[in-house]
């Protein structure tokens, strides 16, 4: 099977949610985040270090694109978890198909750092 369809649905559902994020008086909110990843056809989720609580994955296209693509080098099946450092903001649960059971969102600005996980991560 090839991985194009699922990178490209992926890229889509990701560009759909993606936008500015501000805080109430206009400034923007977003700020370092380290954690992990997990994405899968029809999941994209951050788990920030210190959280039990996945946060449903909104990007603009290219840094979405980028995510999907260096994910599967980075890990050795769906659902397996890699780290990131990520530059975004939190945010609130979205209704989307896919997200609706996802307690909240995180709008991610720039990758800082991608890899493999570690077993020494978030400690």
């Amino acid at each position: 099977m090839h991985p194009t369809p699922y990178l490209l649905a992926g890229a889509l559902l990701l560009a759909g949610c993606a936008g500015n994020s501000t805080t109430g008086d206009g400034s923007s909110s977003a700020r370092r985040y380290q954690g992990y990843l997990v994405m899968a056809p029809e999941m994209h989720v951050f788990v920030p270090c210190n959280s039990d609580a996945p946060l449903w994955l909104v990007a603009d296209e290219a840094t979405g694109h980028r995510l999907e693509a260096q994910y599967a080098s980075l890990v050795n099946e769906p659902y397996e978890e890699a780290f990131a450092v990520l530059h975004g903001t939190p945010g609130p649960q979205l209704d989307c198909a896919d997200c609706r059971d996802v307690p909240g969102s995180f709008r991610v600005s720039r990758i800082l750092e991608y890899r493999r996980a570690k077993s020494e991560d978030c400690h």
